[in-house]
C-alpha cells in the first residue's frame, strides 16, 4: 500500500480518536443528579496555538514544536490534559528525545511500534499517567498527540 495512503489513514484514525476523547470529555460535564456536584469541570475551551493553563511541568514538551491544540478537563479525582504538537524534527529524533526525557523525569515506559510511521508510548509515575502517539504526517512532519492524567 502506498505510504501516503497509509499515512493519511493513520492521521484520520488519530483525529477520530481525539474527536471521541473530546466528545466524551465534554459529555462527562453533566451533573450527577444524586449529589448535584459536577463530575467534571471544563477549565477552558480547547486552546489553539498554546498550552492549556496548568499543563504539568514534569511532562516533557518538545522544544520548538508548534502547539496544534491543547485542552484541560478537571475531574473529581484527576485532571486530563490533551495536547497535539507538530515539528519539522525527524520522527526518530523526537521519539528518542521523548523517551530519554520521560525516563529522566522518572516515568516507567511501555512502547508499541505501529508500523514504521507511528509509535505509541504509555508512560506513568505515581502522579501521572500519559499516552503519547508519535506519527509522521503527509508532509513528513512529526506529530505528537499526548493525553496526560494528573492524579490528586
Amino acid at each position: 500500500m502506498d505510504k501516503k495512503i497509509v499515512t493519511r489513514m493513520i492521521a484520520v484514525a488519530v483525529l477520530v480518536i481525539v474527536a471521541f476523547a473530546v466528545f466524551f470529555a465534554v459529555r462527562g460535564t453533566v451533573t450527577d443528579r444524586s449529589s448535584d456536584l459536577p463530575k467534571t469541570a471544563r477549565v477552558g475551551a480547547t486552546v489553539i496555538g498554546e498550552l492549556s493553563e496548568g499543563y504539568p511541568e514534569a511532562v516533557p514538551k518538545w522544544e520548538g514544536a508548534t502547539v496544534v491544540s491543547s485542552d484541560h478537563v478537571m475531574r473529581t479525582d484527576f485532571d486530563v490534559y490533551d495536547l497535539t504538537l507538530a515539528t519539522d524534527d525527524p520522527f526518530d529524533v523526537v521519539l528518542n528525545g521523548y523517551l530519554t526525557a520521560l525516563q529522566r523525569e522518572g516515568f516507567s515506559i511501555r512502547q508499541r511500534d505501529i508500523g514504521t510511521i507511528m509509535t505509541s508510548v504509555e508512560a506513568s509515575t505515581t502522579v501521572y499517567s500519559a499516552t503519547f502517539v508519535f506519527f509522521t504526517d503527509e508532509i513528513d512532519r512529526t506529530g505528537i498527540n499526548a493525553s496526560i492524567r494528573t492524579y490528586r
